[in-house]
């Protein structure tokens, strides 16, 4: 298990090497195989747009990673916990629609855009929004998982504020619940499309 002192957090220098762990971690996410069903497609998609997720969240969060970059907690908030317009164009996730066809934009609008309705659903007011987690999946079962979440659900306690993620895989569950997480919502944005669940930690 790695220990608590092996966390560092991410500059924008470093986000490219995150994105590729992120990207191996989510190659088989409910959400990406729905969405981007060819997996080359993925491979080739996933490492670019988690770059820009990593840049979007040291921006307006705190991304949290390993030394040996296994994988990545990318946070938002408090005081902007939700996806912005301006934050796309500023971190390069609006261009987006490039890597993609119309039918794989519609389906990740589609998943996208219920994410965000069942986010607004469950919490409201100043929380920490955990973006993405993702472990390098030949690091995963050493509790690195968990350690990266600590920092800032450590701050978050200190300060009162609660926490909210959503995720397509159910086998998450159980994980975040051990964090301290339960289940604020859930449903699909698709009737062939992945479940969507949401979890709040108060």
């Amino acid at each position: 298990m790695t220990s608590a002192s092996t966390i560092i957090l991410l500059s924008q220098t470093q986000a490219g090497a995150a994105a590729k762990v992120m990207a191996r971690a989510f190659m088989e996410d409910p959400f990406f195989v729905y969405t981007l069903p060819e997996k080359e497609k993925r491979k080739r998609v996933l490492p670019w747009l988690y770059e820009r997720v990593i840049r979007y969240g040291i921006r307006y969060g705190k991304v949290c990673s390993t030394e040996a970059f296994e994988g990545a907690a990318v946070w938002l908030g408090p005081e902007k916990p939700r996806l912005s317009n301006w934050g796309a164009i500023v971190s390069g996730m609006f261009l987006l629609p490039l890597q993609l066809t119309p039918k794989e934009l519609r389906l990740n609008l589609r998943l996208s855009n219920y994410a965000g309705k069942l986010h607004k659903q469950a919490i409201t007011g100043r929380h920490w929004y955990l973006l993405g987690l993702g472990v390098d999946p030949e690091a995963q079962g050493r509790g690195i998982g968990k350690a990266l979440m600590k920092p800032v659900l450590e701050l978050a306690g200190r300060e009162g504020i609660p926490c909210y993620l959503d995720t397509n895989n159910e086998k998450n569950i159980a994980f975040y619940k051990q964090s301290g997480f339960e289940p604020a919502g859930k449903g699909r944005a698709d009737p062939a499309g992945p479940e969507t669940w949401g979890m709040i930690r108060k």
